[in-house]
């Protein structure tokens, strides 16, 4: 269900990312990647419970639970009774962030925004955590506060430089610069991305916003 905050500005923001070729299946690249390290992490334990016995077998069994729950969960609802339930588990930080990610995709920022504060202040210390800083820009932008987002987006790439959510967030700043009414500083944002990443497969939707620009 729509959220009743949900706008206009927040509808044609999501029309702009779809400027961005790949941007969804980018952002949530996060699912499959962390899917595999969740797979990875069950049989690790398992084999940590024959190698050591350090794990009892209910806690490895909960966390093989845990994991084929996050794939076969279809709502807001059962991904927070995944993040509840299994909260010591390798599978509630990726859950918590699909949970955030699917509010913001159903236009409801505000709670959107809680569960990724809620994952800062659970998961600070999880190499999933500038996932969770780059979702909150999101909603930054969303709430309509552009010069914001665009500080929030640049201090994503000042901490994460080889981030794999990098050329997302560049197009990100340039988008939110246009939509402040800085469009020169948008322009030399997308110039400058595409002399780096010339060839690249963000190298489209970075020269059709550039395009847009001129018009």
């Amino acid at each position: 269900m729509m959220d009743k905050n949900a706008t206009p500005k927040h509808e044609e923001i999501q029309k702009k990312h779809q400027l961005e070729q790949n941007e969804v299946k980018q952002v949530l690249d996060f699912l499959k990647r962390y899917g595999k390290l969740i797979g990875a992490g069950a049989v690790a334990a398992t084999l940590a419970v024959l190698a050591s016995h350090t794990m009892t077998a209910n806690k490895a069994a909960k966390i093989a639970e845990a994991d084929q729950m996050l794939f076969s969960a279809q709502t807001p609802q059962h991904l927070e009774e995944l993040v509840n339930n299994y909260k010591s588990t390798a599978t509630a930080p990726t859950a918590l962030l699909t949970l955030a990610k699917t509010l913001y995709n159903q236009g409801e920022t505000a709670q959107a925004r809680t569960q990724y504060e809620r994952f800062m202040t659970d998961y600070k210390k999880s190499d999933l955590l500038p996932v969770a800083v780059f979702g909150l820009a999101y909603c930054t932008e969303a709430e309509g506060r552009f010069d914001d987002a665009v500080n929030e987006f640049n201090e994503f790439l000042a901490d994460n430089p080889n981030h794999y959510l990098k050329s997302p967030a560049v197009l990100a700043v340039a988008r939110c610069l246009e939509q402040a009414g800085r469009t020169d500083e948008a322009r030399i944002t997308l110039e400058k991305f595409l002399a780096e990443n010339a060839g690249s497969h963000w190298s489209s939707p970075a020269e059709a916003s550039l395009q847009q620009l001129g018009k």
